[in-house]
């Protein structure tokens, strides 16, 4: 399992610039990234709309990681992955929604995970949340449950160990 990452940053609610460490757990799409293969058990995701989540959160992890455009990536991995067309339209509504959205749906997150800001959150667990609340705004969104059940699982497969617990505990606030 590769070591905790730690990401220095500046206070910037203190008068001085005082340097501090985040460290956050390595999660399985840091791996994906970094081009190493994530194991013998790579995470197998379904087609319908637990592919396409699964889609919409590996393009944004990508695009906010290494800069390629969302949607171009949403495409390729839709390919690679088989999903039908709806399954891709779907994934790119769900990916646009998120970028458009994302100062909404990031101060969303912000409020109800308020002691963990929303920059310091790893980037997997931030954009589950924002796919699944982008979900949840979207006309045709699948019930509430079922999508916190499926962000509960995305954390499953692609985050640490913590995330499936953090995801649940953030949604569950969000859906009281």
């Amino acid at each position: 399992m590769p070591r905790a990452k730690s990401k220095l940053s500046i206070n910037k609610q203190s008068d001085e610039n005082e340097l501090e460490f985040f460290s956050h757990e390595p999660d399985r799409l840091d791996e994906m990234v970094e081009g190493n293969p994530i194991s013998e058990n790579n995470p197998q995701v379904r087609g319908g709309r637990t592919g396409s989540r699964a889609v919409a959160l590996q393009a944004l992890y990508e695009s906010d990681s290494s800069g390629h455009p969302a949607l171009a990536t949403v495409k390729r991995l839709a390919k690679e992955q088989g999903l039908t067309i709806d399954d891709i339209d779907f994934a790119s509504r769900l990916v646009s929604m998120c970028e458009n959205q994302r100062e909404h749906l990031d101060s969303l997150i912000s409020k109800i995970a308020s002691q963990y800001p929303s920059e310091q959150m790893p980037l997997v667990e931030r954009n589950i949340l924002r796919v699944a609340i982008a979900e949840l705004e979207m006309s045709d969104a699948a019930p509430e449950s079922v999508v916190a059940n499926e962000a509960v699982e995305l954390a499953r497969l692609f985050g640490s160990n913590s995330s499936p617990k953090f995801v649940n505990g953030v949604l569950g606030a969000l859906l009281g």
